[in-house]
């Protein structure tokens, strides 16, 4: 119903035979009703009959063009027998009255069709001649123009000052324009004020941010890996690199190229291996038993399904299994587009080094390449060195174990520890699914110097334990002291045994994602270690700990993986001392060697503290065969058919020209970005236009195939595709031209004449109002706060968000509120975990970004307004806000109400608006006078502030949230 209803407007069923366009008007109705039958897919195929080709129909006399009683697929569908008639009716999908007569109409004309509107080579169209020349600013306003025209509506006015510089920073950089740049905008009346202000927010850092989150909407962006573990991964590189190459206008073919083959170029230099992040934003299954080659193919599935979305703007995923049930991809074109990727390794967090410096990447010398390489491998040897030397000379030391005696002991869950009569512990069976243990123990020695934990098995638990996972294994994230009330860290640990990858180490480093645990790796298997038995683990302090009058605590935790707890244990404590480390011993010379490497490499390396390690796409030194997959199961491999080249759908071939030859990545990417291939410019602009209008010239932005609508303005399509490739592919070129049209500068208004005649605003004789995304709502309150940190690029932080957010996730993710500058960083930088999402993008419609999004959804839900009510995270920017508007300098509160409106708003009030707001604040500063108590707790203020101020900033921050609720706040007019 939606598909019909959306066409309707498109086209006239009842048109009339010289108004009859085959892409326009017929291709639609046979995709939605006939292709599943009669279209490209043999499988499906009935009566050897396709209509996705015209000419296949007619030469089969199916149809006969010009006498529609003659063809049989009018009879077809004018039959009124259900036995005969088209679509059969258990195909639930009837051709209305209109529908058949078109049809009709068509075949009786001459059944003229042509190829695919989408499909078609790119070509430059004439511009009209349009009526009102003063209007029209560029050649844009000249296509929309000649429709309106067409229609018999005119284009509104153009917006006021205020409202232009306010849409063109919430458009090209996702802020607000301060009051003082308002005004300048508003007083400046040279001839290039306007296009002054697009150059020089074109010339922002911040640009990059605004346009980047939305390719980074594309490339599925996260902080983390996803699937149940959701394990957090290093990214941010590649979210720095889109930063910078989009705020370097670097031409869209070469940000493409360098994106899916960057790594394939001679000699790629180290921004171009960090740009093939973009398919390393995969989902990655980190769990235990997980098949590899199961999730690589579902990798891979997703890096094809991902480039036909964003760069062709095509369902290839629905080619998977079976070919494409509407558009002209067949199910081995789809695999033959999966060959393209599979000789990509995809080794998790193995690749290139990366240096970012104040925002912007950028690349070494292969000296200061080879440097690094050297540096990483040094330190991960300093780490096994160091444990080595550590769990050498701890087993070593001849300790004097006595049992620990407690004062209390509980759980998080309030669920009782079971003492056993050898006095161990047996863990809760009915606590939650990530356990805390606390005990508090005896100071029965003068001091302690380390504390052990002895796990031990239990024929109640799971396989005999020790740990109450299914297999009897154990994750503990964390143990740590807490003495007096005040935390204590261990210094060091060592284990009788340590699973790969879960060593005693990282029960130490206070992250919930690390831990000890005891699974056994197959050459410990092979040497009689057993994880179904009696391990230990030691914890030594820097220094002995007084136990006289302290109240001591030792805290366990097992937040890294949902039921992973120690089942059964012991604590047992000494006051052996613990040796210094002789400097005679090997190891200890060895590690010092290494050291002083380090250190002698990091004086020569620039920017040390910020270099991390990139997931990066690789080829393979073997290429990998690739095989059509029967139904899309990885297990069922076409070999009879043979392996499969690389290859593009042939539809996109341009006829009559030699079919290119595909090897690898770089030729896809090349492919992708030549003036043959005549979907990539098409999509990319009308994406940007769907920013800047609230839709797509193509409203299915997402399905330029037959199953998509058909442009509402075809020539102006064509003409801005061809304009950006004849423009070097230049993205600044493009929203230059869209941001100058007088299209882009009308009003957004309500006008009554458009109700009825254009009520969704397709033919755009106005602005749309659209809310902005949910990053872009906090990012506009932080710049009307005062507290906005505007430093660009870099690791992902942490704002605040609500507690609990992990509770029903598998891991329990370490979320450490930034505070300082970093707590007020744009929202594009906070660190997204795809289990769960920061709460306020998971409200605003933000994506979990598990695909790809190429435009995401906009609800309107009580939630969201509930959420810009009451949040802490608004309270406390509408706060900042009032202190910012008290603070400026002492005056009158009619002038205050004035500058907060201007702040947040970009105009200033009316009578009416002003008169509510002033009403409010004497409204809520009577209140807090009368209730002293409540101002306090609303606001952060100390507790020594003088009254008068602190009932100030609370009636004043009252305003502020009204403010940031309205609906003219969190819209772009």
């Amino acid at each position: 119903m939606l598909f019909a209803a959306l066409l309707s407007f498109l086209t006239t069923a009842t048109a009339s035979a010289a108004d009859i366009d085959f892409n326009r008007d017929i291709r639609p109705i046979l995709s939605n009703h006939c292709f599943q039958c009669h279209g490209m897919d043999e499988e499906a195929r009935q009566a050897d009959l396709r209509l996705d080709r015209v000419d296949d129909a007619i030469a089969s006399g199916h149809i006969v063009p010009g006498s529609a009683g003659d063809s049989e697929l009018v009879n077809r569908i004018q039959s009124e027998d259900d036995l005969l008639r088209m679509p059969p009716p258990d195909a639930n999908k009837p051709l209305s009255i209109e529908q058949i007569e078109l049809l009709t109409q068509w075949v009786e004309q001459g059944a003229e069709h042509a190829e695919h509107w989408a499909f078609r080579p790119v070509a430059s169209p004439p511009i009209p001649e349009a009526v009102n020349d003063s209007w029209c600013r560029n050649e844009i306003d000249a296509y929309i123009l000649d429709r309106l025209q067409h229609e018999g509506l005119t284009p509104s006015e153009e917006a006021d000052r205020p409202t232009l510089i306010r849409r063109l920073y919430q458009d090209l950089l996702g802020l607000l324009p301060t009051p003082e740049e308002v005004d300048a905008f508003v007083n400046d009346d040279s001839p290039g004020a306007y296009d002054s202000l697009v150059q020089r927010l074109l010339a922002s850092p911040h640009y990059g941010e605004r346009w980047g989150r939305h390719w980074l909407d594309q490339s599925r962006y996260a902080d983390s890996s996803g699937y149940t573990i959701d394990g957090e991964r290093i990214a941010w590189p590649y979210r720095d690199w889109v930063i910078w190459a989009v705020n370097a206008d670097m031409p869209f073919d070469q940000f493409t190229i360098e994106q899916l083959a960057g790594d394939l170029l001679p000699e790629p230099t180290l921004n171009q291996r960090v740009a093939t992040g973009f398919h390393r934003n995969t989902m990655i299954n980190q769990e235990g038993g997980v098949k590899p080659d199961q999730f690589r193919n579902e990798a891979l599935v997703d890096r094809v399904n991902t480039t036909g979305a964003v760069w062709l703007g095509l369902t290839v995923g629905c080619a998977q299994c079976h070919t494409h049930k509407f558009d002209p991809i067949s199910h081995e074109e789809f695999y033959r587009l999966y060959s393209f990727f599979n000789n990509a390794t995809d080794a998790n967090n193995v690749g290139a080094t990366v240096n970012v410096h104040e925002g912007e990447v950028f690349g070494w010398s292969p000296e200061q390449y080879a440097l690094q390489a050297e540096l990483d491998t040094l330190r991960a040897e300093e780490i096994v060195l160091r444990d080595a030397v550590n769990q050498s000379e701890l087993a070593a030391v001849p300790w004097e174990w006595q049992p620990a005696e407690y004062i209390g002991f509980s759980t998080a869950s309030s669920a009782p520890l079971t003492v056993l009569e050898d006095g161990s512990f047996r863990a809760p069976t009915n606590g939650t699914e990530n356990e805390f243990y606390e005990l508090h123990i005896k100071g029965t020695l003068e001091s302690f110097t380390a504390f052990r934990v002895r796990v031990m098995t239990h024929e109640s638990l799971p396989m005999n334990g020790p740990g109450t996972a299914e297999n009897g294994n154990f994750v503990l994230s964390d143990a740590a002291l807490k003495v007096d009330g005040q935390p204590l860290r261990f210094a060091e640990a060592w284990a009788d045994h340590s699973q790969p990858d879960y060593p005693i180490r990282d029960a130490l480093d206070d992250k919930p994602t690390t831990g000890w645990a005891i699974n056994v790796g197959s050459d410990q298997a092979a040497a009689g270690v057993m994880m179904n038995a009696p391990h230990e683990a030691v914890f030594t302090l820097v220094e002995p700990l007084t136990t006289a009058d302290k109240i001591i605590k030792l805290m366990l935790r097992h937040d890294t993986n949902k039921n992973y707890h120690i089942g059964r244990f012991a604590i047992d404590v000494t006051s052996t001392p613990i040796p210094e480390q002789s400097e005679t011993n090997e190891r200890h010379a060895v590690l010092a060697a290494v050291q002083s490497r380090i250190a002698e490499l990091e004086s020569q390396l620039p920017g040390q503290g910020k270099v991390v390690s990139q997931m990066i796409m690789e080829d393979a030194p073997t290429p990998s065969e690739t095989f059509l997959l029967s139904r899309g199961d990885f297990l069922t491999p076409d070999t009879e058919r043979g392996p499969l080249a690389p290859g593009v759908p042939e539809i996109l071939l341009p006829a009559g020209v030699e079919v290119p030859q595909f090897a690898s990545r770089l030729d896809l990417a090349k492919w992708l970005m030549s003036p043959g291939n005549p979907l990539t410019s098409r999509v990319t602009v009308n994406r940007v236009w769907m920013r800047y209008f609230g839709k797509g010239l193509v409203e299915t932005e997402n399905d330029f195939g037959y199953q998509g609508l058909p442009p509402t303005h075809p020539e102006l399509l064509d003409w801005l595709a061809a304009e950006f490739m004849n423009r070097g592919w230049s993205m600044k070129e493009l929203h230059r031209l869209i941001v100058t049209s007088a299209t882009y500068r009308q009003s957004s208004d309500y006008r009554p004449d458009l109700a009825e005649r254009d009520s969704l605003n397709r033919l755009l004789a106005r602005q749309s109002r659209t809310r902005v995304e949910s990053e872009i709502i906090r990012d506009l309150a932080l710049v009307a706060s005062g507290l906005y940190s505007p430093e660009v690029g870099g690791p992902s932080v942490y704002p605040p968000q609500p507690e609990g957010i992990y509770a029903f996730t598998q891991n329990q993710h370490a979320w450490p509120t930034s505070t300082g500058p970093d707590r007020y960083r744009r929202t594009m930088y906070a660190a997204f975990y795809r289990s769960a999402p920061y709460p306020l993008m998971q409200t605003f419609d933000a994506p979990d970004f598990s695909t790809v999004c190429t435009r995401r959804v906009r609800s309107n839900t009580p939630l969201q307004s509930l959420a810009l009510a009451n949040d802490p995270l608004f309270k406390e920017l509408a706060e900042g806000l009032a202190s910012r508007v008290l603070n400026e300098s002492a005056v009158d509160d009619a002038t205050r109400i004035e500058r907060m409106f201007r702040i947040c708003l970009s105009r200033e009030p009316d009578d009416a608006e002003r008169t509510v707001l002033l009403d409010f604040l004497t409204r809520e500063r009577t209140r807090f006078t009368a209730d002293a108590a409540s101002a306090r707790a609303f606001v952060s203020l100390s507790e020594d502030a003088p009254e008068p101020d602190i009932i100030e900033l609370a009636a004043w921050t009252s305003v502020a949230r009204v403010l940031m609720n309205t609906d003219e706040f969190v819209t772009r007019n």
